[in-house]
């Protein structure tokens, strides 16, 4: 009885590690030159695009489907409010490991968006359902800012100049 329930063990790790493992994917500025800051400001009308990394592939030459799922964060936020679109359908990096598909989305917020609402959004690539693909993903929240962050500059500004137009007439 002892060695039959080894037996399935054994047995049980080795379907485990036979599924595909995630590769690890993150979510890259424009141009690929830096991770992408948690917490993105995006403005109502406003369209902003990214890059989509990749590293630890377990398979070289893999064509892997992209998906993007929008989270409403908050009561003020659906997620029909924000649009990703991908500028081709499958990442493929080839014998490339790690992998950087440069500018492959974009995001979109509808310009009747609610301006306190927040998104996440989580970009990812290949089939988790799938034991014989790769798959991995990454997120990124998406917020307006609030109107204070926006006023304050604004007003140190504007006082600013007052400050100094009534120099020059003095």
């Amino acid at each position: 009885m002892k060695k039959l329930l080894v037996i399935l063990a054994v047995f049980a790790l080795f379907i485990g590690t036979a599924a595909a493992n995630p590769y690890n994917g993150a979510i890259y500025t424009e141009d690929g030159s830096a991770e992408a800051p948690n917490n993105i400001i995006i403005q109502p009308g406003e369209t902003q695009t990214y890059s989509y990394y990749g590293v630890s592939f377990t398979a070289p030459n893999l064509v892997l489907e992209y998906h993007a799922t929008v989270y409403p964060l908050n009561a003020a936020a659906q997620a029909s409010d924000m649009t990703v679109t991908f500028a081709h359908p499958n990442m493929e990096p080839g014998l490339n490991d790690p992998y950087m598909d440069y500018a492959v989305f974009t995001v979109h917020l509808d310009e009747n968006a609610n301006p306190n609402g927040e998104w996440r959004i989580v970009i990812s690539a290949g089939d988790a359902s799938s034991a014989s693909s790769d798959w991995g993903s990454a997120s990124r929240d998406f917020e307006v800012p609030e109107f204070p962050t926006i006023a304050l500059p604004v007003a140190a500004i504007l006082g600013l100049a007052f400050f100094m137009q009534r120099r020059k007439e003095e």
